[in-house]
């Protein structure tokens, strides 16, 4: 089974450069990252390439099969800790990450995503920080004509609490303490493919609109900078 991302190669690559970019700032010097929903390694094997020992856990044992070849190709296999598991339910115990990542629609399509919230604060050791991703329910109000402009989609998108408004992602995390809220995905949201000529321009772009705080909610995803309180 050949497992791809959904997204088109190039925003694919943009999109990793944006949110390792956002991450790096926050990286420990030493210890442990977590890595939710970790998907195909997308982060998690930079990471380790940057010398980081990581857990990656995933719901999905076809994408950690999948990672764990990626990484065993990066060779980096031996500073990656694969594990089959639930966001709402971790196997792991109090305190026990320097950082916990959460990225893309982690969040969005839990069972339970203040379960999941509470889960991602509780192994993360304190006075450390949280960075969680998820699908901004303003960028999909933009994009309607997906759907025919159907009025019981619009319906549905307004209700819905798979995708998040910024004052529902503060509510959700109020349990520690937000640094910041920045944007993620404008270029894979926007962009067709064949637009992407140039790789260092467009993740230029990429940044800038993901930083400012009025032009971030063009962005597919919000993402949000948190202190866990000591």
């Amino acid at each position: 089974m050949k497992v791809k991302d959904w997204i088109y190669p190039q925003a694919t690559e943009i999109d990793t450069a944006r949110d390792l970019e956002i991450i790096k700032k926050y990286l420990p010097k030493k210890g442990l990252v977590l890595d939710a929903g970790g998907g195909l390694g997308r982060i998690a094997i930079p990471l380790a390439k940057l010398g980081l020992r990581v857990v990656l856990l995933d719901i999905s044992r076809t994408a950690i099969n999948f990672a764990k070849e990626r990484a065993k190709k990066e060779n980096v296999l031996n500073r990656i800790e694969f594990v089959e598991g639930d966001v709402c339910n971790l196997p792991f115990s109090d305190n026990h990450f320097d950082l916990v990542l959460a990225l893309r629609d982690v969040i969005n399509f839990s069972a339970d995503q203040k379960r999941a919230a509470e889960e991602l604060i509780r192994v993360l050791k304190p006075n450390h920080y949280l960075i969680v991703s998820v699908t901004n329910k303003a960028f999909w109000l933009t994009k309607l004509e997906r759907w025919n402009y159907n009025l019981e989609k619009i319906k549905s998108i307004l209700g819905t609490k798979s995708m998040l408004t910024e004052k529902e992602l503060r509510n959700l995390f109020k349990g520690i303490k937000i640094e910041k809220i920045v944007g993620s995905g404008y270029c894979s949201g926007n962009i067709p493919e064949n637009f992407i000529t140039s790789f260092e321009d467009f993740l230029k772009i990429e940044n800038f609109v993901g930083d400012d705080e009025e032009l971030k909610f063009t962005c597919e995803y919000l993402v949000l900078i948190g202190e866990k309180r000591g």
